[in-house]
This record gives structure tokens, sequence and C-alpha cells, in this order.
């Protein structure tokens, strides 16, 4: 057992494996929260769960009505009996790892936890970090994240058997959060990417290395470092909200950061080729949707319910200024303060669905 207090920060134990094989390291007693969807698609899961004689599965809907208070309570209810230095494996993809890191901390203090991402979205990016959230609604909108918490996986366990089952749009909204660490944190790597773009194995190491990286030098955010990794999620967190979720976050995410470049070049922070150089990696690459996806978001959207959640965005600054981060140069990024007059301009543009 680890001497550090239970969710702390620790370099990720990451295990690579078949999910039956991975589940002979669990130990008995523990509980499990599972994707319904995941445990249909793979017939063996729950099975290999039972044999580890668990003291609750829990199976919860994927999707951000996983992230609410009322399906907290459901997996805190299913861990009442699990003592302090149990474990709670989440099996699933980046709702249910939000929803069950926050339950593994706040069960008996804090609680051992293995993530199990099956998406290729929570294998690239949320299943590392140590964050988990639950939203919360705001004059009728959901704002994504407010209430969450860090606490940090002991093992991850990646499992290629669930990647199998993806569809071609969960595979695209994982990759683009994978192309958004390579543009924001690593020049050589993004100019492979454009040149052949990496098979699934290495697009996950490489994100999650990436990721870490940042992680190992701010843990818990408090020297500002990890920012860069919002990259896109100011206005990705807009569309996806507006869509009423409809709108995945790797695709909000994606359509974000060709806002954030709008943002970055009509302030003189991002040089137009970068803005162009990477709008159209993007595009070749993972395979951002088109700006016309986002302007029809945008167009239904009641400017009042856009500033709404931009407020109450855990990003925005004292005065109500967005807290953006924006790229200088492919791999090096900004984090400025970027006040309404600046974002309204862009506006017109990208209600339209075109580049301001």
């Amino acid at each position: 057992m680890s001497a550090l207090p239970p969710g702390a920060y620790r370099p990720p134990s990451d295990r690579w494996g078949t999910f039956a094989r991975l589940a002979k390291n669990l130990p008995e007693g523990s509980i499990a929260v599972v994707d319904r969807t995941v445990a249909k698609l793979h017939p063996s899961l729950l099975p290999t769960l039972e044999a580890r004689s668990p003291r609750a599965i829990i199976q919860l809907t994927g999707g951000e009505s996983a992230k609410t208070f009322t399906a907290l309570e459901k997996v805190l209810a299913g861990g009442l009996a699990l003592p302090r230095s149990g474990t709670l494996v989440a099996v699933g993809g980046g709702t249910i790892g939000d929803v069950s890191t926050v339950a593994a901390h706040l069960l008996k203090r804090g609680v051992r936890l293995v993530q199990v991402p099956t998406t290729l979205l929570a294998a690239v990016d949320s299943s590392v970090g140590g964050k988990g959230a639950v939203d919360m609604t705001v004059r009728g909108r959901v704002v994504k994240n407010p209430a969450g918490v860090f606490h940090y996986a002991d093992e991850g366990w990646v499992c290629p058997e669930f990647f199998d089952t993806l569809s071609d749009a969960q595979r695209r909204e994982g990759a683009l959060e994978a192309w958004k660490m390579v543009v924001s944190l690593d020049a050589p790597r993004f100019r492979r990417y454009v040149r052949k773009p990496p098979a699934l194995e290495k697009l996950v190491k490489d994100a999650r290395a990436l990721k870490e990286s940042i992680c190992a030098q701010d843990p818990y955010e408090h020297t500002g470092l990890r920012r860069v990794l919002n990259f896109g999620h100011t206005f990705g967190h807009v569309l996806e909200s507006v869509s009423r979720f409809k709108l995945s976050h790797g695709d909000g995410v994606g359509l974000g950061m060709l806002l954030a470049l709008d943002v970055g070049r009509h302030l003189g922070v991002t040089p137009e080729p970068v803005a162009a150089e990477v709008e159209a990696a993007l595009s070749n690459g993972p395979g951002v949707q088109g700006r016309e996806r986002a302007a029809a978001l945008l167009r239904r959207a009641p400017i009042k319910d856009v500033l709404a959640l931009l407020t109450a965005d855990k990003k925005a600054g004292a005065r109500g200024e967005l807290r953006m981060v924006l790229l200088t140069a492919i791999g090096a990024t900004e984090v400025r303060d970027v006040d309404e007059p600046s974002w309204r301009a862009l506006w017109p543009a990208w209600t339209k669905g075109v580049r301001p």
C-alpha cells in the first residue's frame, strides 16, 4: 500500500492489457462504477467483476446525466460499507470517471481509485490528472464542472478491447483532445502527426505522457501551469451546454480550439500562419467538425445565456473577463484575459460559420 494519503498526487501507474487479466489485481470487497452501455457491449465485464466478490457494482448511464448530484449520491450509497482501505474502480468514459473521482474523494474521506477508461477521450485526457467534478444548473443551463475535487488514481488500466466498440465519432473526439495537447505543448510531435497521423496506441501513450508532464509540475493547479490544458475549453463548454450536450465534449473542444484561434488572431497573440496551419491540421488529422456546426448552435443561443455560462465558468477572472489559453506558436501558449468587447466583435462571423 502507498504511504501517501488517498487521492494525493502520484505519477500514473499505467497497466495495459485485457480487463480480465488486470482485474485479477482488484482487491476483494471493492466497489465498481460501470457504464451500462459498456457492460452491454462487453458481456464478460460484469462476471469478471463479480468474481472479485465486490461489495457493490453501481451501473450508471454514461453522459452528462452521470455527473449530477443524484448519480453521485447513488455511488456514495453503494460505497457506504467500503472501508477506508477499500478501492473504487471506475469503468467507463469521462463522465463515469468524473463522478467516481468525486465519490472516491468523499467516501470515508478518501479511498483508493482505479480508472479504467473505456473511451478514447477518457484514455487520452480525463482519466489522467486527478480531477473529478459534477455539473450544476444555472438559469436553466447546465454549467460544467463547477463542483469538483483532486483525487489521483492509484492505477490506470488501459484495455484496448474497449476501444474496439467505439464509433467513428467517439474516436474523433478522443483524437481531438489528443491533438489539442500536441498543438499546445509539443511542436516537433505536431509536425510528425501532420506528416503521418499516429496509430491509436501511440496516440493514447503520447497524450497521457504529455498531460502527465504538466500535471507533475502543477498537480493541484496552484501555479497556473495546468491552464494550458484548457486550450479550446472556454467556448467549447459553451457550445456543449447550448447544444444541451448533444455536442460531445471532444467535438466541443475541437470547435472551441477554432474559436480560440480566432480570439488569438483578433488580439494579435496568435500569428495568422499559425492559426491557419493548426486549423488545417485539425481538419485533416482528427477531423474537427466544420464551423457551420458551431454557428448553428450559437445562432439559437440567447446572448444572455452565453454570458451567464461564461460568467459561471470556473476559469473566468475576478471582473468577469475570460481567462483564455491562446496559441503564440505551435507548442507555445499564453494565458490572456479577454474582455467581453473583444470576443463579442467576433460573434457576427461565428454565427455565420466563417473565419473572422
